[in-house]
């Protein structure tokens, strides 16, 4: 039996869950990406920088949004074509840190959805329990369109949040990039627990890994109007890779890099205080004790997903019921069909 030596290729436990896959997904043999430029401490070098201690004196708002598809549909459109949709709910909402205050969540709703491609609007009937559904289209057609618009709702409504919430005052932190934040002037923060591609040099790359706990590297620009930074949440275990607990922040670049560089040393000193544990979040350190609360809560809001299943057909079925009515009428025939899954 082989075992592993001085010298041997090295072999480490990723600290997530299995279930929801590496958080390290970087390719070893992909380019590295063309619009990333260090720019705080010179274009050629990558320092470490120790976070800016928390003074006791912030507000901290920490936003994230959950989603679940309900109900798989199928629209026939009379002749002969079918159009996929979908039936499902988003809740987005922010938990919210305050100094002599106790911890809480602000602003969470819950929105349901009935989406369809090809540019179709389909309205589904409320029914008893509350259930009632906003009708929306996407024009694509693919079959995984309708829940990938339901993805891009869920985050266009985190982003508004954010941006809400930052302009009140709070320093606010956004689960994912910057993309739906379309202020350019707010500091909302972006974290990324995910690292999909290489953005630094090779060798500036290799010395992420070395950051201690509370510290980030120097900011680099993401093209025009985002500056980033790698920070370390918490220490390495025996068995975990060079990268477990490093987190990647995003901050607007129009309101400046001094600025910039204020908030991310800000943001580095607190993060450790709220880098998730194992025994409650199986994708620790990096899902934030927050934001994995805040998760928590708003599935509990979305409720339970066989009551919603159920709700759609009941509303299909009154929608159906009534397109017969007039279709004996007018001698017009639409069918609904729906098969119920349960996609998150």
């Amino acid at each position: 039996m082989n075992s592993l030596a001085a010298g041997a290729p090295a072999i480490y436990m990723e600290d997530w869950a299995a279930a929801y896959g590496p958080a390290m997904l970087v390719d070893p043999e992909a380019e590295v990406a063309d619009d990333a430029e260090l720019v705080e401490d010179g274009p050629d070098t990558l320092a470490f920088h120790d976070g800016t201690p928390d003074d006791g004196r912030q507000t901290f708002a920490f936003v994230d949004g959950v989603r679940r598809g309900e109900g798989a549909l199928y629209l026939d459109a009379g002749d002969g074509t079918f159009v996929s949709g979908i039936a499902g709910a988003h809740g987005v909402g922010a938990a919210v840190l305050a100094p002599g205050r106790p911890f809480r969540f602000e602003r969470c709703e819950v929105t349901r959805l009935v989406i369809v491609g090809g540019g179709t609007r389909v309205e589904l009937p409320p029914v008893q329990g509350g259930y009632r559904w906003v009708a929306a289209s996407t024009p694509l057609t693919t079959p995984k369109a309708p829940l990938d618009e339901l993805q891009v709702r869920m985050r266009s409504s985190e982003g508004r949040l954010a941006e809400e919430l930052c302009a009140a005052g709070y320093l606010t932190l956004v689960d994912g990039p910057l993309f739906y934040v379309r202020s350019r002037d707010l500091p909302v923060v972006g974290i990324t627990k995910t690292h999909h591609r290489r953005l630094l040099a090779p060798a500036h790359h290799e010395r992420v890994a070395l950051l201690a706990p509370g510290q980030r590297t120097s900011l680099f620009r993401l093209g025009e109007e985002r500056f980033s930074a790698y920070v370390r949440l918490a220490a390495r275990t025996r068995t975990s890779g060079p990268w477990a607990g490093i987190v990647r922040i995003e901050l607007p670049s129009a309101a400046g890099q001094p600025d910039a560089v204020r908030v991310a040393c800000r943001v580095a000193g607190i993060l450790p205080r709220f880098a998730g544990v194992p025994h409650v979040d199986p994708r620790a350190p990096q899902n934030l004790q927050p934001t994995g609360a805040l998760e928590r809560h708003l599935r509990h809001l979305l409720g339970d997903g066989g009551l919603a299943s159920r709700a759609i057909r009941t509303s299909i079925a009154q929608l159906v019921g009534e397109g017969e009515a007039r279709s004996s009428r007018s001698d017009e025939r639409r069918h609904l069909v729906s098969s119920v899954g349960g996609a998150r």
